[in-house]
């Protein structure tokens, strides 16, 4: 996809996204290639066995310090919170942010979508990606909730990273971490489930 966006637009994918998207968002800190300078500010990735915590991935040596043989469309960028919540904040706004249109509302929505076809099933079980078609769709690159959960867009990250927009009540949230595999521990349920209560919390007691 990210080479696809170049040929259309006649822009390297990664200048596209700084002038389309990165720029008019207010995100400053997302990149391909993390700039030495800002090496300080990288976390430490770690991955579990057994409960314990093993860096693979640290900030002095990291993979993010390196040049991306390629610049992908699905994957690969480094950024840090504030980033990933102004980019959701954003599609919250159905494309605006800070009264600045980013993308048209037309595609935010299409976006946040169930782009799936009816015909589309549930993976077999013990397949490596699970997929229930009943509760889920997906839309340009992120997970689009049905019926209970209709209206919510959002995905995660291969070291744990959870974000994802209430479309329908503007609504937003993350959570950030660094581990890996993302199942060792229960947060792509936990969280949002935690998030829901919290609303009805606040919505009760208002």
């Amino acid at each position: 996809m990210g080479r696809v966006i170049e040929v259309v637009s006649g822009r390297p994918f990664d200048a596209f996204l700084q002038d389309r998207i990165f720029g008019p968002t207010g995100m400053t800190s997302t990149w391909f290639q993390v700039p030495r300078s800002e090496a300080s500010r990288l976390t430490t990735n770690y991955g579990i066995t057994r409960d314990l915590l093993l860096p693979i991935d640290m900030p002095a040596n990291s993979i993010f310090l390196d040049p991306p043989p390629v610049k992908l469309g699905g994957g690969g960028l480094a950024g840090s919170p504030r980033d990933y919540d102004r980019f959701l904040q954003m599609l919250a706004g159905y494309g605006a942010i800070d009264g600045k249109r980013v993308m048209s509302e037309a595609a935010v929505r299409m976006g946040t979508s169930n782009l799936m076809p009816d015909t589309a099933q549930s993976t077999a079980p013990g397949a490596v990606v699970t997929f229930d078609a009943q509760r889920y769709g997906f839309g340009a690159g992120g997970r689009v909730g049905k019926g209970a959960e209709a209206g919510i867009f959002g995905w995660a990250g291969a070291a744990g990273t959870i974000g994802f927009v209430d479309m329908r009540r503007g609504l937003r949230g993350g959570l950030f971490t660094q581990f890996m595999p993302d199942s060792a521990y229960p947060l792509h349920q936990a969280f949002p489930a935690a998030v829901a209560a919290d609303v009805i919390s606040h919505k009760a007691a208002a």
